[in-house]
């Protein structure tokens, strides 16, 4: 008797769900892009037990007729290809013709669709097997009812998880398509409480953007800046979208579509995160509603299961979009590069003496105009020509080691303080430029992170609650937590509507920082009430090392320079302050000596 034996159809379908449907998440996202393919308008969604017990979407759609309406269950069935040709330029968003069939094949199905207003057709399979197919009234459009996800395989549908993270997660799904599509209309219900709807815009950036305060606030609406549009042009035709300002790194909101598609590509994100490492200098990574519109033919659609993925042809993408994204990087923060370049000196200069480190001004640097006889008085602009002050320490002074990476130990000279702010030091291999503010805020951090250890922070009430501008998975998410962080001092108070208002915080920490900190959570995935307290922890003492730590513009003596500069070289993390931010520059001797024209 032969060991290899053809599976049942049953099985074979069963066996495919694993790999389409994985929580009824993706039973919604197969839906609501089978919608978006048959030109609907306005979607909505209504979800039980958090969609384990039922996901139903109804559009107003194309429909379909009673021979469709049954052919579309079966396996590999699809109006969108049909031979290879159009498998190598997709341009829907659904194309292999397994999603019904496979989300049919683990649950009760329900289908009810019409062409035309008036008579429809009504479909009813559980299993996998056809159950009815009768007439039915419905207008013009398509109505799908997902029931009992998994009833069939208890195995999988242990793996489930609560009621609240599956919610959570179909939201996001939601969201994502609505950001996706601002031109349709989106409701989204759970057993009769409406939690996300969206009214349909014009398509664009400016839709986009009332989409976004729609979804997560005007507040981050307004924290966000357009991709100029005449980078792209240059760089990579077809690409639109916004990009946030520093003040939106606490939550992660990060968005890419290629061809109105979201997707969770490590490649686009990754150069997104090195595009903001470059450009600001920082691991916080402010909100992105990126958009690439690209040639159907340049980008394959076909490499993962979820379509959650996608390659492209053209290899240098990566890099233009990376450049790209670092212009809008930098128009978000709202600065401009500023170059080295020589001191503007008069038209006209006056005989001019300089008087170097080794002069009578005790190791300062000055200069001294010798006017010409007769000169006006206006004409004496040597407070003006001035190059810097007086420097604290001498070039006799003995250097300071100070340990960098690794245990390593080197010399450096201070050399003095620029404009109250910075630290300069000689080292061994070029010009280095310290932060003092963000030093000392890692100094701070790090002997208050070991204080709070030993200890939890109190809780205080605030007069007046601060309302938490978060989209609707975000508030589910803070409200899972929500246990966890009452034990830590937080109170967040649900208003009516559904929005969210922080009650009471940590007394160690300032209203504003403690909702930065919600925020943050909320689109932490990997926050967890187990480790919520470390992240607490973390989050008061980078907030009061902030707080404390000497400002810029603050002029430091000698001995409390070296004392600030020989700290933060012991400290565990010397480079960057708790927010990402640098605290150390350098400027090496051959970078000097490029600028000088001497290389």
């Amino acid at each position: 008797m032969s060991r290899i034996r053809l599976l049942s159809d049953a099985l074979i379908g069963q066996i495919a769900a694993g790999e389409v449907v994985e929580r009824p998440a993706s039973v919604l996202k197969e839906l609501v892009e089978n919608s978006i393919d048959a030109g609907a308008t306005r979607l909505e969604i209504d979800l039980e037990g958090g969609g384990r017990q039922r996901v139903r979407v109804a559009d107003d759609g194309s429909g379909m007729d009673r021979d469709d309406a049954l052919l579309a269950f079966d396996r590999h069935a699809t109006s969108k290809i049909a031979g290879f040709d159009d498998l190598e330029r997709i341009a829907t968003l659904g194309f292999r013709g397994e999603a019904l069939a496979t989300i049919a094949a683990v649950a009760r199905v329900e289908l009810l669709t019409a062409e035309t207003a008036g008579e429809g057709t009504r479909v009813r399979i559980e299993g996998g097997r056809v159950l009815a197919a009768e007439p039915a009234p419905r207008a013009r459009g398509t109505t799908i009812d997902v029931e009992s996800l998994f009833w069939n395989v208890p195995a999988r549908r242990r793996f489930l998880k609560s009621r609240e993270t599956e919610l959570r997660r179909c939201l996001e799904v939601a969201e994502g398509y609505a950001l996706a599509r601002p031109e349709l209309a989106f409701l989204l219900r759970h057993e009769g409480r409406t939690l996300l709807a969206t009214a349909p815009g014009e398509g664009g950036e400016r839709a986009l953007r009332e989409r976004v305060a729609q979804v997560f606030g005007r507040e981050l609406a307004g924290e966000l800046v357009e991709i100029p549009a005449t980078a792209a042009d240059q760089l990579l035709p077809g690409t639109w979208g916004l990009v946030g300002s520093p003040a939106t790194a606490r939550g992660r909101r990060l968005f890419v579509f290629v061809n109105r598609r979201l997707v969770r590509d490590r490649t686009l994100l990754a150069t997104f995160y090195r595009a903001v490492r470059e450009e600001w200098r920082s691991d916080e990574f402010p909100s992105l509603f990126l958009f690439l519109e690209l040639p159907a033919d340049q980008v394959d659609v076909n490499v993962h299961p979820q379509k959650a993925e996608v390659r492209f042809r053209d290899s240098s993408l990566a890099g233009r979009l990376g450049t790209l994204l670092r212009v809008a990087l930098g128009a978000a923060r709202g600065e401009e590069a500023a170059p080295l370049a020589p001191p503007a000196v008069p038209a006209a200069p006056e005989r001019l003496a300089w008087e170097g480190l080794g002069g009578s001004g005790g190791g300062g640097v000055r200069w001294e105009e010798i006017a010409e006889p007769g000169a006006a008085p206006a004409a004496r602009t040597a407070e003006a020509l001035r190059l810097a002050l007086p420097l604290y320490a001498p070039p006799e002074r003995a250097p300071v080691p100070l340990s960098g990476r690794r245990g390593e130990v080197r010399p450096f000279r201070l050399l003095g303080q620029y404009k109250g702010s910075l630290l300069l030091l000689e080292g061994p291999d070029g010009l280095y430029l310290i932060d003092q503010h963000v030093a000392h805020e890692r100094i701070l951090y790090e002997r208050l992170r070991r204080a709070f250890v030993a200890r939890l922070p109190s809780s205080q009430r605030l007069v007046e609650p601060l309302l938490l501008e978060l989209s609707a998975a975000e508030r589910l998410r803070l409200l899972e937590l929500e246990s966890a962080l009452g034990e830590l001092g937080f109170e967040i108070a649900e208003l009516s509507g559904g929005s969210l208002a922080l009650a009471a915080a940590p007394a160690e920490l300032g209203p504003e920082e403690a909702r930065a900190l919600l925020a943050e959570l909320a689109t932490d995935r990997s926050a967890t009430a187990e480790n919520l307290g470390t992240r607490l922890l973390d989050g008061l003492a980078a907030s009061q090392a902030c707080r404390g730590a000497i400002k810029i513009h603050h002029p430091l003596s000698p001995d409390k320079a070296e004392a600030l500069v020989s700290e933060l070289f012991r400290a565990e993390n010397p480079y960057a302050c708790p927010h990402g931010r640098p605290v150390v520059l350098t400027m090496t001797d051959a970078d000097l000596e490029r600028r000088f024209g001497r290389r």
